[in-house]
Formats: structure tokens, sequence, C-alpha cells
């Protein structure tokens, strides 16, 4: 157990700094403040933590031959994100991001100048993070790092299913909108929609700009429905404060 722990720690504290570089990267590129990042609410990023955990015990071997070290970290990493959009797009049927706008790109997922990024950062993670975590971790008392690892576990666990359960329950209002034609059913399915709706699941759109142009169709149809819902509620207030006047 103690041996799980400290590997989640590890995980948790890539998943940490992912997310961080991931912020401060889109701040620099956007050129203002850019917080929501990943389907989790926390401020932690799986799918870095999983490309570190792999780099750090299976590519340690390779400190002294950097280059191999580059080229395999490219490769592990960039396997790991075609595998993430690929396992998203077919569970929820969105995508979440596209790359179709960068050169040498493989169907949206990946490109090659995120893969030359993974590479430096597998690099740096070999050469630099992984020694000085490792030893922090590893290095604390077991009691401490035993009950530190158990409540960050408890909170990641507890994130991860309320935030996968708000993504399935967009994906089911999505899906019964968009395949609804009568208009008095879509109305029925988008008061539904309305109920589910709150601030957890407009950070997705926030965290994913890419998902209305990847998915317009069906966000902008959503988007006329609830306009519609919107006026028509409108209309019968305005109804409603001049009858009681």
């Amino acid at each position: 157990m103690y041996s799980i722990l400290c590997l989640f720690l590890v995980f948790f504290i890539y998943s940490v700094i992912g997310y961080i570089a991931e912020v401060m990267y889109c701040t620099i590129k956007k050129g203002k403040p850019v917080w929501n990042r990943g389907f989790l609410i926390g401020p932690y990023l799986p799918i870095y933590g999983t490309g570190g955990i792999l780099i750090s015990y299976t590519l340690g071997r390779y400190s002294n031959d950097p280059l191999t070290l580059f080229i395999l970290s490219m490769v592990y990493c960039t396997v790991i994100e075609y595998l993430t959009s690929y396992i998203l797009e077919k569970i929820f049927h969105l995508r979440w991001w596209d790359y179709s706008d960068k050169k040498f790109n493989i169907n949206g997922r990946v490109c090659l100048l995120n893969g030359v990024l993974f590479g430096f950062g597998g690099l740096w993670i070999v050469k630099v993070l992984y020694p000085i975590v490792s030893k922090v971790v590893y290095n604390t008392q077991p009691i401490f790092i035993m009950i530190f690892s158990s409540i960050l576990l408890c909170l990641f666990l507890t994130d991860f299913v309320v935030s996968t359960r708000i993504l399935f329950g967009l994906k089911a209002n999505i899906m019964k909108i968009t395949k609804k034609d009568a208009t008095s059913e879509i109305k029925k399915e988008v008061s539904e929609f309305l109920k589910n709706y709150n601030v957890l699941t407009g950070r997705l759109f926030k965290s994913f700009p890419d998902l209305e142009k990847l998915n317009g169709p069906r966000i902008e149809k959503i988007t006329k429905v609830l306009d519609n819902v919107k006026n028509e509620l409108d209309k019968i207030k305005t109804k409603t404060k001049a009858r009681n006047k």
C-alpha cells in the first residue's frame, strides 16, 4: 500500500505540474489568463501524470543517451495523447481538441510540435524533475506519505467520479436534444438540460475551446433551442407582469 501511495503521489505531482505548464502555455498564446484546462475540476491533468510515470519508470535507463530518451518520450506521449483523444471521442461522441491546422498532424489528434515538446519534457523529467520528486517522496516519513496521499487520492477519485457524471450527463442531453424533431419534445429535453446544466458543465467548454468548433452543429442547435426557450420565458414573464398590473 505504501508503494502504491508513493506512486500515486508522484503521478499527482506530475499531473499538477502538467496543469501549470498548460495554463502558462495557453495564457502566453492567448495573451490573457487561462485557468480552465482538462475535464477534471481540480488543478491537475492525469494525461501528464500518466506520461510522466511512464517516462520516469521505463526510460530512466536512457538518462545518458539523450537522443534515445528524446525520441522515446516523443513516441510514448504522442501515443498516450492519441489514444486519449480517440477513447474520449468514442465514449462521449465529442472531439475535445483538434490539431488539423498544425503541420504534420495525425487525424487532428496529435501533431509534430506537441511531440517535440513532449520529447524535451521527457529529458527534463528524467534529468531534473524525477530525481527531485523521488527524493522528496521516498525520503519523507512513511506515515506522512500514507496520510497525505490517501487524502489526495480520495479527492482525486471524487473529482473523477463527479466530472465523469457531468460528462455523461452532457453527452446524454446533447444526444436527446439533437435527435428530437418536434419542438414540444425538444423543449422538454431542454428543460431537463437546463436543470443539469451548471457551472461545472460550463467549465468544460472553457477547458476545451475547440469543443464548440469541432461539434458545431450539435452545440449550435442546442444554443438556438436554449435561446428560443429563453425568449418564450421572457414573453411569459412580460404577460404575467401586464396581467398583475
